[in-house]
């Protein structure tokens, strides 16, 4: 880390000092989001975290070459639990990769965001609820290496991505193929699917502990999701419908299934206030009649008049199908983004 934020202070540097002679392009910063968090759980629980917040830096060379590097909690690469038991909570690296931007499309490469649904496409600075469960249960990740085309045309767009699958570190050798089609105005409509794809092996999972849609994680695995999405941002009002399948495959015999589904649903007040809501759904095993968990949240915001200052207050009910457990939510959060960088949030 140090050794990254010196050779970033020498960047800037140069950039601030460029000459006609030699152009080194243009240094922007392009996301800068603070989310500072507070969490009240049932069973004597509380804590303050960081770790939604992250700033990131575009280096502009031309028209076509760019390249982009943001720092953040590596929690935000959303490791799924597949390959790991937990999370680091560490500062480092969470996206880091190069673009090519031509006439038919854009390609990258390097730590990239692999946007799959709703959750996955949506920035750290459109977060209003925080991401839904089929992303805080780490059943998809949201960053990893890899690379990416897309290309649009008339509002109808395609991006593929194939990566390591693991967040990281690519152990097991496999790779995962992550795609996305779908349809957008770019203002108040984006409807499409995402779907996700890849093979795992004992060297990757084995210590993860996973028992996603019954898996044996000290056995080969192939798996498959697919999610459909819309969200609709019409005058005041913000909704959001999401929906995810996926199996694993072992043994060459499908394997049990999971489901998990959201339906967002806000509307402003004012340009000041507003009301939010959230039903989350989420099964693990569709074998098992009782390891499904819902998810019930209400929200009251708060923004500034240019939309750079954001609080949150955040109540959840979580509802387990088995024995009922205490561990309903209250969360604050007071969210900053410059107005040139916020987005209507998804």
């Amino acid at each position: 880390m140090k050794y990254f934020s010196s050779f970033l202070f020498l960047l800037i540097l140069s950039w601030a000092g460029e000459s006609d002679a030699e152009s080194l392009g243009t240094l922007e910063v392009e996301d800068l989001t603070l989310r500072a968090a507070g969490l009240v759980r049932e069973g004597q629980y509380a804590e303050f975290s960081l770790r939604e917040s992250l700033v990131g830096f575009r280096w502009i060379l031309d028209r076509s070459l760019r390249a982009k590097i943001a720092l953040g909690s590596q929690s935000l690469l959303n490791v799924p639990a597949r390959f790991a038991a937990t999370t680091s909570q560490d500062l480092g690296m969470v996206e880091a990769y190069g673009e090519y931007v031509s006439p038919y499309g854009e390609f990258r490469m390097g730590l990239i965001p692999l946007e799959h649904g709703l959750g996955g496409l949506a920035r750290e600075a459109d977060l209003q609820l925080g991401r839904s469960l089929i992303y805080s249960r780490r059943v998809v990740g949201l960053r990893d290496y890899g690379a990416s085309f897309h290309t649009e045309h008339k509002g109808y767009y395609t991006r593929m991505t194939i990566h390591n699958g693991e967040g990281g570190e690519n152990l097991d050798g496999r790779m995962w193929m992550t795609a996305h089609w779908g349809w957008t105005d770019h203002e108040k409509v984006n409807v499409g699917f995402s779907g996700t794809t890849g093979t795992t092996k004992p060297l990757s999972t084995s210590a993860s502990g996973d028992t996603l849609a019954g898996v044996n994680p000290t056995l080969e695995a192939k798996w498959r999701m697919g999610t459909g999405f819309a969200h609709w941002a019409p005058h005041r009002w913000n909704v959001a419908l999401s929906g995810s399948w996926g199996e694993v495959e072992q043994d060459n015999k499908l394997g049990r299934k999971f489901i998990s589904g959201s339906f967002d649903l806000g509307y402003d007040l004012t340009p000041n206030f507003g009301l939010l809501g959230r039903f989350d759904y989420f099964d693990p095993n569709d074998k098992v009649r009782v390891d499904g968990e819902k998810e019930v949240s209400l929200a009251w915001v708060w923004r500034s008049r240019e939309g750079n200052s954001r609080l949150y207050a955040i109540a959840t009910r979580i509802e387990e199908e088995g024995p009922r457990v205490n561990n309903d939510e209250f969360r604050l959060i007071w969210q900053m983004t410059p107005e040139s960088l916020a987005k209507i949030p998804r």
